[in-house]
């Protein structure tokens, strides 16, 4: 889902200079983090465009069902 999202909304929007986490489970670490610290909901994503993992906004509803199928 986050893959067909990510190919969707561009290389600039989804990959850019976000960080490139290296793994899922530090990526999720860091988002959990950074929701906490700012008051939004993050979600970290598989990188349709490189090899790593990033983090932003959480997906609406309507995006994961868009995106889904």
């Amino acid at each position: 889902m986050h893959i067909r999202a990510g190919v969707a909304y561009g290389a600039e929007n989804t990959c850019g200079v976000k960080i490139d986490w290296r793994s899922e489970a530090r990526a999720v670490t860091a988002a959990a983090r950074m929701s906490e610290k700012t008051g939004r909901d993050l979600e970290a994503y598989p990188c349709a465009f490189c090899t790593g993992w990033h983090i932003g906004r959480r997906m609406t509803a309507e995006e994961r069902k868009e995106f889904a199928s």
